[in-house]
């Protein structure tokens, strides 16, 4: 088993299968600090809470010098390929939406012109009566519905970083209709990581997509290590179709 996989053993797939990262290597006359140093600063760099900090030192702690010598040989060579992915179940909620068509205006007063009979039974086909005021028609869509993903970036299975996606769209049993929404972001490391995203969407035969990528950038130890990452959800009307997150 090699140096990563023991040490990640527990925590699931290693992030470095998912992620591709691209290093700028740091100057080669820094001296190396101790393990402990090295790993305080990994976690100070990551930008996580107080309490997930302590958990992290503490998992960290109970290694033998052996396997933290290990970690923090991985560490300075990537920090990105120690950490591990887990992607949780897509949720999918429903609420109703309606959609208001534009408002046919009718004063219930008399008139001076005169309207052709053709005219009225359109307008009465297209609005809905209203005593002494306005003739409104609304148009009930088909349901909405909201799909959540989130992925959970973590390290000793403690969780450091969740990328969420949030999906919007109508729909029937068995097909999309329209998409509403497609976002996505990352949490947990608030000004540690520079990360901008980018979203594209589309419905094409009742299958609704949303997909997202996320290009991120890390500084650690004087060098910046980058990670290009997609995240997707598709839909066939109530049912998922797929669910993933990649490297691009």
């Amino acid at each position: 088993m090699n140096r990563l996989a023991k040490v990640t053993a527990t925590s699931g797939i290693a992030l470095s299968l998912v992620l591709g990262s691209g290093v700028v290597a740091a100057n080669a006359d820094e001296a190396p600090g101790s393990a402990e140093a090295v790993f305080d600063e990994f976690v100070d760099a990551l930008g996580v809470s107080a309490t997930t900090d302590a958990a992290l030192t503490q998992r960290f702690d109970r290694l033998s010098d052996a396997e933290q010598e290990r970690l923090v040989d991985a560490i300075e060579e990537d920090p990105l390929s120690v950490l591990t992915i887990t992607a949780g179940e897509p949720t999918l909620t429903s609420g109703t939406a309606t959609t208001a068509e534009p408002a046919v205006a009718r004063n219930s007063a008399p008139t001076a012109k005169r309207v052709s009979r053709s005219a009225l039974a359109s307008a009465k086909t297209a609005a809905v009566r209203v005593a002494g005021g306005l003739h409104v028609q609304t148009v009930a869509s088909n349901p909405r519905y909201t799909a959540t993903y989130p992925v959970n970036a973590s390290l000793f299975g403690i969780t450091t970083g969740t990328f969420t996606m949030r999906y919007v769209f109508e729909a029937t049993s068995t097909a999309v209709s329209r998409n509403l929404e497609c976002t996505g972001w990352f949490t947990g490391a608030a000004g540690v990581w520079s990360i901008s995203t980018s979203q594209s969407n589309y419905v094409s035969g009742g299958l609704g997509s949303c997909t997202v990528n996320y290009r991120m950038s890390f500084a650690f130890k004087g060098s910046f290590f980058s990670a290009n990452k997609q995240q997707q959800l598709q839909y066939k009307g109530t049912r998922l179709a797929s669910a993933s997150l990649k490297n691009i």
